[in-house]
């Protein structure tokens, strides 16, 4: 593995693959690339790898539409991964890519004009093995009822300065350094395909071999959350999910950390009767921040039952295409609350 010092030297854009997953999302995938045409990185050049993730192989058209209005200095390029699973695509796109960096953006994000070349200039600046930066919601103007909540839930802005972090953050918007990643492929665990969390689990061996992580405050992107993801009973699915994620360490950890994981168990069962409460509380009233607490409430209900799956991604991904009414009707009530299952998913 390189030093960070020795793998943070002389680098420019022409280093940097930038990925983007995707999955019957032509509208989003065409938003998300043509953001990166306007980059000020386009002038030294970098290269776009497309994974497409369906298995009708649905983004093509995006690309070749996107193909011929590329600046001539970047390398835009397709990658069909007809096996269903979010780590299939990433583990594939890394086979793919021929440069020593990759940064990552989601299909359903777009990035302002300097995203890349600040990204970039904080890993100049500390060399990190991962570089995370901010994710903003862009959430429709019709979007009332729990808005404050929905900004919070979709976006990834903590407020702090460009700088080493001890804790890691997801791939969207992250700037990965390959040589600084030890142990063999495929990086990405696919027992995670359908419920997510492969990217924690191949952070976590990064932090097990020393590698550092920093974050560029300066490299925001904007997320803009597909119709049906801006509903409570989508939310929540994702609370529980995220909730398990200490659980899902401990139990992946080589041996198992047992210890950890009934640990968390407590701790979740404290949040879930603290915030329940809360909830309650607060559901009575109506109070409009209600949604904080039920959100906080299922993410300890996440780590005790700790062993349900909750499917976002291959198989248990759903299209862009069905878009339900954004009057924010979903709320805590009927079958929006905690513990209810959904179709809609990523």
């Amino acid at each position: 593995m390189n030093s960070p010092e020795q793998s943070a030297t002389d680098h420019t854009t022409a280093d940097v693959t930038v990925v983007i997953p995707t999955f019957n999302r032509p509208e989003s995938l065409h938003r998300a690339v043509e953001s990166l045409f306007w980059q000020g990185a386009r002038h030294t050049g970098f290269r776009v790898l497309i994974a497409d993730n369906s298995q009708d192989a649905s983004a093509r058209f995006a690309y070749e539409a996107l193909l011929a209005a590329a600046p001539d200095t970047i390398a835009l390029t397709y990658l069909h991964v007809p096996e269903p699973g979010v780590a299939n695509a990433r583990n594939a796109a890394m086979e793919a890519v021929e440069t020593p960096l990759v940064a990552f953006l989601d299909d359903d994000q777009s990035a302002p004009i300097e995203w890349l070349g600040n990204l970039l200039a904080a890993y100049e600046r500390f060399g990190a093995a991962v570089t995370f930066g901010p994710v903003l919601t862009a959430l429709p103007e019709e979007i009332t009822r729990h808005r404050a909540y929905f900004e919070q839930f979709f976006a990834r802005n903590p407020d702090r300065e460009s700088g080493i972090i001890r804790k890691p953050y997801g791939c969207g918007n992250a700037l990965l350094d390959t040589r600084q990643v030890a142990g063999p492929r495929p990086w990405f665990d696919t027992r995670m395909n359908e419920v997510g969390g492969e990217d924690d689990l191949l952070f976590a061996r990064i932090r097990k071999a020393g590698g550092k992580f920093a974050w560029a405050a300066r490299a925001p992107v904007n997320e803009h959350p597909l119709p049906q993801r801006i509903r409570l009973r989508y939310t929540l699915r994702r609370a529980l999910a995220y909730g398990q994620g200490p659980c899902t360490l401990a139990r992946r950890a080589n041996p198992p950390q047992y210890g950890r994981l009934v640990m968390w168990m407590g701790i979740g069962a404290g949040k879930f009767a603290l915030h329940g409460a809360a909830w309650i509380v607060q559901f009575l009233i109506r109070h409009p921040r209600r949604a904080f607490q039920l959100d906080e409430a299922v993410r300890g209900l996440g780590k005790v039952l700790f062993w349900k799956e909750m499917r976002f991604y291959g198989n248990a991904t759903v299209s862009q295409a069905p878009a339900v009414p954004t009057s924010g009707r979903a709320d805590e009530t009927g079958p929006t609350g905690p513990g209810s299952t959904s179709a809609s998913g990523r």
